[in-house]
C-alpha cells in the first residue's frame, strides 16, 4: 500500500493564498534551523565522565565563600548550568548568585549537551582561581560595556574561578 500525499504550493495562478503559503513554509523552515543549530550533537544521559558516587554535593555559593576551604581538593559541586559551548559541548558556566564559574573537562575526554542550560548538575574535580590583574579586568568590564563609572570602581585584582570536572551528573 502506497501513501501519497501533495502539498500544493504554487497555483499557476498568483494569489494573496500562495503568498500565505510561502510565507508558512519559510517560517518552518527558519524554525527547523533555529533547532538544528540549538543542538551540538551531545545526546542527553544522566551523566557525563565518570559517574560521581558522592552522596552529597557543595553549593556553587558556598564553595565560593570558602574558596580556601576547597582550593587544591577534588570535590563536588551543585549549581544550574548556565550557558554551554555550542561548537561541542567542551565547556559550560555555572551560575552562582553572583559570580559565573567555568566548567572544563579532564582531558578533553566527554562533552555535554546545550540541553543542560538551565539544569542543575553536580560537578566532581579540581578548582582552580587566576587571579586577573586590575588593567584586565578594567578591559573586560569595558569590552562588557559596563560604564565609566564601574571600571573606575576597579582598584584590586579580581579572580576567575573555574574547575576541571572528571565527571558531571544531572540532578534535576
Amino acid at each position: 500500500m502506497v501513501l501519497s500525499i501533495s502539498v500544493e504550493l504554487f497555483d499557476s495562478k498568483p494569489s494573496y493564498l500562495g503568498g500565505v503559503k510561502m510565507r508558512l513554509l519559510s517560517f518552518v523552515i527558519l524554525i527547523l534551523g533555529f533547532q538544528a543549530s540549538a543542538d551540538n550533537g551531545v545526546k542527553e544521559k544522566p551523566f557525563y565522565g565518570d559517574e560521581i558516587k558522592s552522596e552529597s554535593a557543595t553549593s556553587l555559593d558556598s564553595v565560593l565563600k570558602d574558596y580556601a576551604k576547597y582550593e587544591k581538593s577534588s570535590l563536588v559541586m551543585e549549581a544550574n548550568v548556565e550557558k554551554v559551548c555550542a561548537a561541542k559541548g567542551c565547556w559550560m558556566t555555572l551560575q552562582g548568585s553572583d559570580k559565573t564559574f567555568r566548567v572544563k573537562f579532564k582531558d578533553y575526554g566527554f562533552f555535554v549537551p546545550m540541553t543542560l542550560v538551565g539544569k542543575k548538575v553536580w560537578v566532581e574535580g579540581m578548582m582552580n582561581r587566576k587571579e586577573i590583574s586590575v588593567k584586565d579586568t578594567k578591559h573586560y568590564l569595558e569590552d562588557a560595556g559596563a560604564t565609566k563609572e564601574e571600571i573606575a570602581a576597579v582598584t584590586e585584582p579580581s579572580f576567575e574561578y573555574s574547575i576541571v570536572a572528571k565527571g558531571v551528573k544531572v540532578v534535576q
